[in-house]
């Protein structure tokens, strides 16, 4: 009995001491929440005027302290500029080239250590969450400080020790920024719906020279859910998702970007009144490495070392009923096109992977579809630039593309562009080897009226040079057994049916069986080609291709 008497008296005091401690260390932090709560508006507002030389100031609707849970809130804060000062300074020579302009919802400061920043000066914190900021900057070339940089330690030392946040996050950040040039015009960008991350971030003696910082930080990510815009024209849409930068890695990535037309096809080709390739494009997985970020917000430089796209699909149909549009495509070979894009462009690598493409064409006397198809599609690209001084070192575009045709032959082939070419010279070579002729069916019964029975190709190669208005070289088609089939539309019907005396003529009187026939050397066509100037560089291309094949296998008589 003693004994439990004891017990329960022992915890009636450990409780009461308990209860006394609890309410000391409530009444301490009730004090120093008041206390630190009047020091910290204080110095919030004097900070920025003091380390700004009072070019800024700092204005808030509300600004809180929680010492027990280490927090500190802050409404409706914005950062503004001093004009009056900002203009004496630049009469001076000692105002900075950039200005910022910051406005936030609410600022949260988490997992905060008052102790440290009221005691040693040292700001350390777990979190820093800035909701719906929109950030302004101006960046002004003409603008000359003649004083001595400053580092951003050599900025705070005077008021602190170092500052250190283990995530600094923005979110749904708007930012616009303004460029102005030497010669007075202007550059600029707006950014919505922004979601930035800065990863240990840290300003003291050292974090400047810490060469696994960038900016002070351990890495800065950038990324935007969604960007959507019209084209000039209004016939598609751009949708670009997961966009996200990493600036320690200097890479841009791209979960996906969509072409989309506006209109279904039939809608889209009336609505022109002429021929226009009617396009669906979506590429996945983008990645550009070592991108230079300041040239193409100032310079609106396009600099990567490295582009490479993961996976896509292009969509290309054509309706040769309508009229060809008026004018001509001189001028819009790609070398051309590169050399007018209005964007500076170095890009050194660009490869793409798994990219299935398909084209369809509509003939104007059958109203039937032909569809030729490239699947799995691999290329890699080099020297893409339109800089004259690069273009002088080394004026060759090369493309390498390797792909499946109709799921059948392996293709490949080796562009070669003459960067500066004002006629833009070109050439081309490739193979395609091992593929079962019937498999371009779908293309030569609705386009050309033609069936292929039988027929192996074992390979057939070319080479072909060009320019914007002609093209020649040399074609070899290896092949094995052809045999045609003439055909007719029978409408009521609606399929078409083979001519029988025309297609026993044509396999016994016109077509070469085979290349090379029993006994003679392997026929070798050397095409030569006028293009018609109202079609696309790969129209060019394809003809040249086509007109080797035509005399190696008689189809040209036919």
């Amino acid at each position: 009995m003693g004994r439990k008497y004891n017990i329960n008296k022992t915890f009636k005091a450990v409780m009461v001491i308990a209860g006394i401690l609890a309410g000391l260390i409530f009444a301490l932090g009730f004090y120093l929440n008041q206390r630190w709560n009047g020091m910290m508006r204080e110095e919030l507002k004097s900070y920025v005027q003091e380390i700004s030389d009072s070019l800024y100031k700092v204005e808030y609707k509300s600004a809180r302290l929680n010492v027990l849970t280490g927090s500190v809130t802050i409404e409706k804060a914005s950062m503004v500029l001093d004009t009056a000062v900002y203009e004496r300074m630049r009469k001076n020579h000692t105002a900075p080239p950039e200005i910022y302009l910051v406005s936030v919802d609410k600022l949260e400061l988490k997992y905060f250590k008052p102790w440290r920043y009221f005691r040693n000066k040292e700001l350390n914190a777990g979190l820093l969450k800035v909701s719906s900021p929109t950030i302004i900057i101006e960046q002004n070339a003409n603008v000359r400080d003649t004083s001595k940089p400053l580092t951003a330690y050599q900025h705070i030392s005077p008021k602190m020790k170092s500052i250190l946040i283990g995530t600094l996050a923005l979110d749904s950040t708007h930012v616009r920024y303004k460029f102005i040039r030497k010669d007075s015009s202007v550059v600029l960008h707006e950014f919505q719906n922004l979601d930035i991350r800065v990863n240990d971030f840290l300003i003291d003696s050292q974090a400047l020279n810490d060469p696994t910082r960038f900016l002070y930080a351990r890495n800065y990510e950038i990324g935007m859910r969604n960007y959507t815009s019209l084209t000039k024209d209004s016939l598609y849409s751009l949708n670009i998702t997961g966009i996200r930068y990493e600036a320690a890695e200097r890479t841009l990535r791209i979960g996906g970007i969509e072409v989309n037309p506006r209109y279904e096809k039939e809608a889209f080709q009336q609505l022109l009144g002429y021929q226009q390739d009617y396009y669906y494009a979506i590429l996945s997985d983008i990645a550009v490495y070592n991108i230079n970020p300041k040239l193409l917000l100032q310079a609106q430089q396009i600099w990567a070392d490295k582009v490479v796209i993961g996976g896509g699909k292009l969509e290309i149909y054509r309706d040769r009923s309508l009229p060809l549009p008026p004018g001509d495509k001189l001028g819009q070979f790609p070398n051309q096109v590169l050399a007018k894009f209005a964007v500076p462009i170095v890009i050194d690598t660009l490869m793409g992977h798994r990219v299935n493409m398909q084209y369809m064409e509509t003939n104007p006397e059958s109203g039937r579809s032909g569809e030729l198809r490239f699947s799995n599609i691999n290329g890699r690209f080099l020297n893409i630039t339109n800089v004259d001084s690069l273009v002088q070192r080394n004026n060759h575009c090369t493309a390498d593309i390797d792909a499946i045709l109709m799921n059948s032959g392996k293709l490949t082939a080796r562009f070669d562009f003459i960067l500066g070419s004002k006629t833009g010279n070109f050439a081309v070579s490739g193979e395609l080897k091992n593929m079962n002729g019937k498999e371009l069916n779908p293309v030569t019964k609705p386009l050309g009226k033609v069936e292929i029975r039988s027929c192996h190709i074992n390979e057939l190669s070319f080479q072909i040079k060009g320019d914007e208005r002609k093209a020649s070289g040399q074609v070899k088609l290896l092949y094995d057994h052809l045999r045609i089939a003439i055909l007719k539309e029978d409408k009521a019907h609606n399929e078409y049916v083979r001519k029988g005396l025309i297609s026993l003529l044509a396999n016994i009187m016109a077509l070469k069986e085979s290349n090379p026939l029993p006994g003679e050397n392997v026929r070798i066509s050397r095409p030569t080609l006028q293009r018609d100037i109202r079609k696309s560089f790969f129209n060019l291309i394809w003809k040249t291709i086509f007109a080797g094949v035509k005399e190696t296998a008689g189809t040209g008589k036919i």
